[in-house]
């Protein structure tokens, strides 16, 4: 019984918790970018892209070369980040599916018990003792709870399938690049066919005009020449006050500055 239970406790943590599992996504600090080309930027490197191999299904975060795809238990922690594909997480399934795992251990245990305690007279079913009887309740339980864990399971593996899908849409709207119907929304400038594909984008016509090479200066064109007769050219120097208005004519002045020649004296008479 001790065996059981902690077996039972270890397959309730989920094999989920044991896998390696891909990095969550800020969606609140993505959705802050203001930028539309660094909005579809992000959604490439935090959208869950689906890869088959001869393994299945299997699931990359991002375009990075090289990344390493992994199986749809390493989704748990991406898709929590979202509270939309958080919603859509079958947890009743896993749940179920997690007590049906802890129930195939303990009837594993059962079997093995059974095994071991018949060993010595083997199983007979036409007088079954108390020996077979364990042996053969363990291998009966293990089948049972074995075929219903791989169907829990393999339900559980679609729901999380279906979160995908939810968390691909979910990000894409809150970015700004889909709407909530899964179409395309084209950024300011670009037009796109019902299929979603760019048939004109105007961005590509505006830009090598805003940032091509500058218009050659416009020729400078000279004034009209301006002859002597139509406008005379104005003289450099000073013009000259006149000689009169400046200075007092110098007859004047002398005649101001002598004075008066005095009058002759008489002459004596004769005595």
């Amino acid at each position: 019984m001790a065996g059981s239970l902690a077996l039972s406790l270890v397959a309730s943590t989920g094999c989920v918790s044991l896998t390696p599992q891909l990095h969550p996504t800020e969606v609140e600090r993505l959705e802050r970018i203001e930028d539309r080309e660094e909005r579809e930027a992000a959604y490439a490197a935090n959208a869950i892209y689906r890869q088959d191999d001869a393994r299945g299904t299997r699931y990359v975060k991002g375009e990075r070369l090289g990344a390493r795809s992994r199986s749809w238990q390493s989704l748990d922690l991406v898709l929590r980040s979202d509270r939309h594909s958080s919603a859509a997480l079958p947890e009743k399934k896993l749940r179920r599916a997690r007590v049906l795992t802890g129930l195939v251990g303990a009837s594993a245990l059962i079997l093995v018990g059974g095994f071991a305690a018949s060993a010595r007279d083997g199983l007979d079913l036409m007088r079954l003792n108390g020996t077979g009887a364990v042996l053969l309740a363990g291998g009966v339980m293990t089948l049972g709870f074995g075929i219903a864990t791989g169907v829990t399971w393999g339900q559980a593996r679609a729901g999380y399938e279906g979160a995908v899908d939810v968390y691909n849409d979910s990000l894409g709207m809150r970015l700004g690049i889909y709407d909530a119907d899964g179409n395309y929304v084209p950024p300011d400038g670009v037009m796109v066919d019902e299929e979603g594909f760019i048939i004109l984008d105007q961005r590509e016509i505006l830009v090598p005009e805003v940032q091509g090479p500058k218009p050659p200066p416009e020729p400078v064109v000279n004034p009209p020449l301006v002859f002597p007769e139509q406008q005379p050219e104005p003289s450099s120097e000073p013009a000259a006050q006149p000689e009169a208005a400046a200075k007092p004519a110098p007859e004047a002045s002398e005649s101001a500055a002598d004075p008066a020649p005095e009058a002759p004296e008489p002459a004596p008479a004769p005595e």
